[in-house]
C-alpha cells in the first residue's frame, strides 16, 4: 500500500506518504496535492484475513475514483462509484439517462457515507 501511494504521487513536488498507522474502519485524509489537486481519503479494513486500504480519490481534472488497494499492491475497482457523466442516443432517451445517472450517484454517495467517507469534500 505504501508502494502504491509512492508510485501514485512520485511526480508531486512533495510525494505523499501513508501514516504509519490508521485506525481500522476510520476514514482519514492520507494525501492531498499534486499538479491536479488530488485528494485521497482512505480507511484500513481487514477482509478475509487480508489488509486492504479503501480509497476515495478526488481529482479536479479527472473526477472521483473509488477503489481498494490490497496489501500486495493490487487494486480493485469498487462499486457503486460516482459517475462523472452520462450519455444517450437521442433527446427521447435523455430523461431516462439523466434519471439513471442521478439515481446511481445518489446510491454511490449514500454508500460512501455509510463507509465513513461523508467527511470528504466531495461527498459533503
Amino acid at each position: 500500500m505504501h508502494a502504491w501511494l509512492a508510485r501514485t504521487t512520485q511526480h508531486w513536488a512533495t510525494p505523499a506518504q501513508l501514516p504509519q498507522t490508521l485506525p481500522p474502519g476510520e476514514v482519514r485524509r492520507v494525501a492531498s496535492g499534486g499538479p491536479f489537486g488530488h485528494l485521497f481519503d482512505a480507511r484500513i479494513d481487514v477482509i478475509d484475513g487480508r489488509v486492504a486500504l479503501e480509497v476515495f480519490e478526488n481529482s479536479r481534472m479527472a473526477g472521483e475514483h473509488y477503489f481498494r488497494v490490497w496489501e500486495d499492491g493490487t487494486t480493485e475497482e469498487l462499486d457503486p462509484a460516482p459517475q462523472i457523466g452520462y450519455g444517450y442516443r437521442d433527446e427521447a432517451d435523455r430523461p431516462a439517462a439523466e434519471a439513471a445517472y442521478f439515481a446511481h450517484n445518489r446510491r454511490a454517495y449514500d454508500h460512501l457515507r455509510e463507509r465513513g467517507f461523508k467527511g470528504s469534500s466531495s461527498t459533503g
